[in-house]
């Protein structure tokens, strides 16, 4: 019976972890580039500003690692329990899917590494988190250019994966209507 149950909740458990790791994924990634990168201008002073958005960087720092283990655990574990359908398209989504999961999480340790670097600069001064001014070390300047480019690149590609997964949720039939679920189906 506890098997069988189990057996029932665990898909439901996987589908879980695996869609609130991505929302956290996306939604901390978008906050930051739309809100807390764009904030930092706020503090009065230009060496100041770059300490303050790490601060909040390296708090999500703390949770992004979660973020990603859940959905990767979730992912794995729906696809011991799904059906697999072996057609040419399924197989090109999964291949898209793979190389956008790629994307994300090769963006998102290259955002971390550059983060670390600009804040053992020190205080330095800068016009945001991702936009350095005149008298922004060389080193600093070059890697806010590249994290405004990457701080778009994680929401993008995260969003992506959403989409994908919807499409594909919507093509394979793993999530039962709402009624099918409260009648235990």
């Amino acid at each position: 019976m506890i098997t069988n149950l189990l057996r029932q909740v665990a898909p439901w458990i996987l589908r879980a972890a695996h869609d609130i790791g991505l929302a956290a994924w996306f939604g901390g990634a978008y906050f930051g580039a739309v809100s807390l990168n764009g904030a930092s201008r706020e503090v009065e002073d230009p060496t100041q500003r770059s300490r303050v958005a790490n601060a909040g960087w390296f708090r999500w720092a703390a949770i992004v690692p979660v973020a990603i283990g859940a959905h990767l655990v979730g992912g794995v574990g729906l696809l011991a329990h799904q059906d697999h359908d072996d057609s040419g398209t399924e197989r090109t989504v999964a291949l898209l899917r793979a190389g956008v999961l790629g994307t994300a999480m090769l963006a998102t340790l290259e955002s971390g590494r550059l983060g670390r670097k600009v804040a053992a600069a020190g205080d330095v001064p800068v016009a945001t988190a991702v936009r350095p001014i005149a008298d922004t070390p060389a080193e600093v300047a070059s890697c806010q250019r590249r994290l405004r480019v990457l701080q778009w690149v994680i929401p993008a590609a995260t969003a992506s994966l959403v989409v994908i997964d919807a499409w594909q949720s919507s093509r394979s039939g793993t999530r039962p209507a709402p009624r099918e679920w409260l009648r235990g189906r």
